[in-house]
């Protein structure tokens, strides 16, 4: 039944937010048009055979089979019409005309990314604390590519290839985004002295992410405590965190990722335990024992990740939802210029499977984070749709772009080669991105 709801979530998640997403680019087709004289014949949420709506003056507003984009149909848009020279006819229109059609539906996605996060950051975001702390080692995993370059923990990340990483978040961006590359972290020790290593990335999870394998470390929060347990009889309780362990020997294991095999392997051995319990610092000493097959003291657990709220006034929110927004679309170039140049994988991509499956764990997560997303869907949407790519709305504008420098219209049979290459280039990348959804969902791809 939990899976049956959680799919359910996703989808109605899906389709609202694709919704609102379709409709709003598409509106800014449609009232650009409507205000020069063009005249709109069809406005359509979705493509294929329409199942609902209804007619007003000359268009017919409608709901269509495919959920997975829509249209505004023109009059004389095609170049197979038979144009009359009317100024109702999209062709027939000065270029500056059909320019400013063309760039009005991507203009409005990148508009409802800028003020959906600016309501996001009024209302409260929810955010890391750890990110915005300087990148300070907590945890290095056995055999990873941190290790073997000689990391050490309680390092402190303070460059990467020269340039300034003053926090945790720059950090995981740049090695994010440099899956299976060679890069030169400068640390400032303990000691502080400064060193330089190379270090040299591999991939991390479907979405091959660049990691080193080394990060922050996050406190133990206990979900739940065995009652028949070490843990129990020393009166560990649900949402204490364990902050770091110490075996009699002086070795230390700190957080989530480390304490698990310090535990194991100690059977028998007396540890100390340091415990945060509502701002209060406990010590209990506990011994592993064996529980069934593995040494334990009883406990379950999660990650214990602080969150902050971030809260701006009107203002100020308007003004950080456009940095961010400025920041996430240099940062879409980024990508899409390593994906270009093979320094980063195609499955760094993602389709409708993916979109419906955070769509849906953002609903769960309440309207903030919801909102949080559509922005980052309605931002890429956008920018996507203006990249010169033909049949796309910037595939338009780059055709008024060429046509406008040499003085003249190409020929119409040119224009639909361009336009078939165009379609051809979609349907492959839309294969991509669909097949990448299904490698990152099902099992039998790993």
């Amino acid at each position: 039944m939990d899976l049956i709801s959680s799919v359910g979530t996703s989808l109605l998640a899906f389709v609202f937010v694709l919704g609102v997403m379709i409709f709003v680019h598409e509106l800014g087709h449609y009232a650009v048009a409507k205000s020069l004289g063009i005249r709109v014949e069809v406005f359509s949420l979705g493509f294929g055979p329409r199942i609902l709506g209804f007619t007003r003056g000359d268009t017919d507003y409608r709901v269509s089979l495919l959920p997975l984009g829509g249209y505004v149909k023109m009059a004389g848009e095609t170049y197979d019409e038979d144009l009359t020279g009317s100024e109702e006819e999209f062709l027939s229109r000065p270029k500056l005309h059909r320019f400013a059609v063309a760039v009005a539906g991507p203009v409005m996605n990148i508009f409802l990314a800028w003020f959906l996060l600016a309501v996001s950051y009024t209302a409260g975001v929810e955010v890391a604390a750890y990110r915005g702390q300087p990148a300070v080692i907590g945890v290095i995993v056995p055999d990873s590519p941190a290790e073997r370059a000689g990391l050490q923990l309680n390092d402190r990340i303070v460059s990467i290839d020269g340039e300034p990483t003053p926090s945790w978040a720059q950090v995981e961006l740049t090695i994010g985004t440099s899956p299976n590359q060679t890069l030169r972290l400068g640390l400032e020790r303990e000691d502080g002295s400064r060193v330089d290593k190379e270090v040299t990335t591999k991939t991390q999870g479907t979405s091959e992410l660049g990691t080193i394998g080394a990060g922050p470390s996050f406190p133990w929060s206990i979900e739940g405590v065995d009652p028949v347990s070490p843990a129990a009889e020393a009166d560990l309780r649900e949402g204490d965190a364990i902050l770091y362990v110490d075996d009699s020997d002086g070795k230390r294991a700190n957080g989530f990722y480390e304490i698990p095999p310090f535990v194991e392997s100690r059977a028998g051995q007396p540890l100390l335990f340091t415990i945060l319990r509502q701002e209060q610092i406990l010590e209990k000493t506990i011994t592993p024992v064996k529980m069934g097959d593995m040494v334990r003291i009883g406990i379950k657990g999660k990650e214990l990740v602080k969150l902050d709220i971030e809260r701006y006034g009107p203002v100020e929110a308007v003004v950080k939802s456009f940095r961010r927004n400025v920041q996430i679309t240099g940062l879409t170039f980024y990508i899409v210029g390593k994906i270009v140049t093979g320094r980063a994988s195609l499955k760094t991509m993602s389709g409708p499977i993916e979109i419906a499956r955070y769509s849906g764990a953002a609903a769960s997560s309440g309207l903030i984070h919801l909102m949080g997303f559509m922005a980052l869907v309605s931002l890429q949407l956008g920018i996507f749709n203006l990249f010169p790519i033909p049949i796309l709305d910037g595939g338009v504008i780059a055709l008024l772009a060429v046509e406008g420098l040499i003085g003249r219209d190409l020929s119409l049979a040119v224009k639909e080669r361009i336009f078939q290459v165009g379609f051809i280039f979609l349907v492959l990348l839309m294969g991509v991105v669909i097949f990448n959804d299904i490698s990152k969902n099902l099992p039998f791809f790993d």
